[in-house]
């Protein structure tokens, strides 16, 4: 197993990884991922544009109103294709349905406009043990006409299967995250309603479809009891609800995926300002689980 680099004119067609994610499903996990190497893969896209469909959809389904530039979590989209050609691989060393989304950076340093031509260069970074298994950076960076305007980390689990036996994780908020660090003073709450056909609209419009996000039915084969929204969707809306607070100028969004979303849903946004930035959390309804908690930071 050794490096792999690859170079795409124009957005790879996700069929040939599909197809891959499907004859590679029966990857079992290895008992100890501490033996398993992982290749540093690279791939690259030469300069594109966003798609003026596919974005309109994207703002639609997310909630961002019109502008002239690209919300910032929609070059992340963009790559999505690169994203699913390396976690498919055949030098990938595990199946990409066992991969789960933990945590996302994003580091923006000037808006993208609507006519930029994006190049966009990705790498996987050496895994890590952890207490659950290896975490597995996949490092996104974008750039126009060679300044480097946007970048994001994806960072994975691959988890071990003797460790998920031995310690399962509670879906309920203890105490130290109850609050999430916003001040109830400063706090702001939105509702947001999320529809059962939002991982297949998600999916239609990023090319993501992962059978835990379509319908309860396939998502019950991987062990969920119904359909799970897709992190990235997620986000999109809760920036989307707080973009008129985004810091104007370079920023850094940092954001941990906690529980799963499942379809339908009523959750709850909440957000919260002070010196530094901007810190949001999205809780069910009734408030006992929390599903993702993020900040953002002029940098």
């Amino acid at each position: 197993m050794g490096d792999k680099r690859r170079v795409y004119e124009r957005p790879p067609s996700l069929v040939p990884a599909w197809v891959r994610a499907i004859a590679s499903s029966g990857k079992k996990t290895p008992m100890d991922l501490s033996t398993v190497t992982f290749p540093r893969l690279e791939h690259e896209l030469w300069p594109t544009r966003a798609d003026p469909a596919v974005l309109a959809r994207y703002r639609k389904l997310c909630g961002f109103v019109d502008s002239p530039y690209l919300p910032v979590t929609f070059p992340q989209l963009m790559a999505g294709a690169l994203h699913v050609h390396m976690l498919t691989d055949p030098e990938f060393p595990l199946a990409a349905a066992g991969i789960v989304h933990m945590r996302n950076v994003i580091e923006q340093t000037r808006p993208i406009a609507l006519d930029d031509a994006v190049h966009f260069a990705c790498h996987l970074q050496p895994a890590r043990p952890t207490d659950k298994g290896v975490e597995i950076d996949l490092v996104t960076q974008a750039t126009v006409d060679s300044e480097l305007v946007w970048s994001a980390t994806i960072t994975a689990l691959a988890r071990s299967p003797v460790k998920a036996a031995a310690k399962k994780s509670t879906a309920k908020v203890t105490d130290s995250t109850t609050n999430s660090g916003l001040g109830a003073e400063s706090r702001r709450s939105t509702l947001i309603r999320v529809a059962e056909d939002t991982g297949r609209k998600y999916a239609a419009i990023a090319g993501d479809y992962n059978p835990i996000h379509l319908h309860a039915t396939t998502a019950k084969l991987f062990g969920f009891p119904r359909a799970i929204v897709h992190g990235m969707w997620s986000l999109g809306r809760c920036i989307a609800e707080c973009e008129d607070d985004l810091p104007a100028g370079p920023h850094r969004i940092d954001v941990q995926f906690r529980r799963p979303v499942f379809l339908p849903s009523t959750v709850v946004l909440e957000s919260a300002h002070d010196d530094v930035g901007m810190r949001f959390a999205l809780r069910s309804k009734d408030g006992q689980t929390l599903h993702m908690a993020g900040t953002v930071v002029a940098t």
